[in-house]
């Protein structure tokens, strides 16, 4: 064979090997990558490129929304059919996988400059304030290249040529799928199942977040790092986030979602309460769930470590929407002249935790027999 004839054949047999690669990336789709260009394939479920499909339903579909909630995984479990109680809007649930401040800014810009939109709804988790960003985390946690301003074409290309083992994965992957809801809420079918099979069992706290809730009680002992740098960063974000929204006439609400004692304890500190101070400055009025009660203390209204249920969802937006809570505490609404109350307030609750973990070795949560347990409804 001539050298003109082996670089051929070899330049043949590359490129059929890429064509190769290409066409199983796209055909068996790992990420849900190319199937979420439509905008609408409802089968997705969270170990997929939600935060791509979310985009894409915003860009297609947003002739169907009045206003949209943006927030990490935590947001999931608010429903846009009670959401609308709030004022009335029709809404779509923007929440991504590891929230952060990168993807809240990004997809309020995108929002607020390419639909109609009359409100930006945003739950803060707390957990933010760890890293201002999470793309290091994989693929389905990047912010997506439509939002970005990064290439589109280059992002197409990436997701062409990723590793074939992701495909093969995928094919032979016979798991469960809980796809989204197609207003964008989180699917917590397997969660109830949990729930109503290991319910009062001491394996429901021990599997789910023993482990994590463990690794949290040294920052009750030792205090919480310092943060300022990434709070900084949020801040920052928060303000031109709030900025924007005001310069074309978007109503702009923050709130703080609710969060179980066993993973709230973990941020508790300076950091966190300088940036709650700052929000509260940022944003105005801001209804805050993060606090110091009884629901936050019941393991049961929680399915694991960091995420609530449904029906604290619901109890968070009947709050808000100024019907009676008959579970004191839960639920503050926060502005400048009383922030620092509560800071004092919390810092003294933290006080009382930490003497009761030193004389217990944990902390005094509740379970199915006591009245924080929110009854469930969707199960």
């Amino acid at each position: 064979m001539t050298t003109k004839k082996w670089c051929i054949s070899f330049l043949c047999l590359i490129l059929a090997a890429l064509a190769t690669i290409m066409g199983i990336n796209y055909f068996v789709d790992p990420y849900g990558y190319f199937r979420s260009q439509s905008g609408d394939c409802y089968e997705l479920d969270e170990n997929d490129y939600l935060r791509e499909l979310k985009a894409e339903h915003i860009k297609h579909f947003s002739d169907r929304y009045d206003a949209y909630l943006i927030g990490g995984s935590k947001a999931g479990a608010l429903r846009t059919e009670k959401l609308k109680e709030l004022d009335g809007y029709d809404y779509y649930n923007c929440w991504v996988m590891s929230g952060n401040f990168q993807d809240y800014e990004a997809y309020t810009e995108y929002i607020v400059k390419n639909t109609k939109a009359k409100k930006i709804l945003l739950q803060i988790s707390t957990s933010e304030i760890k890293q201002f960003d999470r793309e290091s985390r994989g693929a389905i946690y990047e912010t997506p290249a439509m939002l970005s301003g990064d290439s589109k074409i280059s992002e197409y290309m990436t997701f062409l040529f990723k590793n074939l083992k992701l495909s093969y994965e995928e094919i032979t992957d016979d798991s469960e799928r809980y796809p989204c809801l197609e207003t964008g809420e989180r699917n917590l079918t397997k969660y109830y199942n949990y729930f109503n099979e290991k319910k009062g069992t001491e394996e429901y706290f021990n599997f789910l977040m023993k482990k994590k809730v463990d690794a949290f009680y040294k920052t009750l002992v030792n205090g919480t790092k310092d943060k300022s740098e990434v709070t900084s960063q949020c801040i920052a974000s928060l303000k031109r986030m709030k900025n924007l929204c005001d310069k074309h006439n978007v109503e702009f609400q923050v709130f703080f979602g609710s969060v179980f004692a066993g993973q709230m304890m973990g941020y508790e500190g300076d950091s966190f309460y300088h940036f709650l101070r700052q929000v509260v400055q940022t944003a105005g009025d801001v209804w805050c769930f993060n606090t110091f009660n009884d629901v936050a203390m019941n393991v049961y209204n929680y399915y694991d470590i960091a995420h609530y249920y449904y029906e604290i969802g619901d109890l968070m937006i009947d709050t808000m929407a100024g019907k009676p809570c008959k579970y004191a505490g839960f639920g503050v609404l926060l502005n400048e002249d009383n922030v620092e109350t509560e800071i004092a307030s919390r810092r003294q609750h933290l006080k009382e935790w930490r003497a009761y973990y030193e004389a217990h070795g944990t902390l005094p949560f509740q379970g199915m027999d006591d009245s924080s347990l929110i009854e469930k409804i969707y199960d």
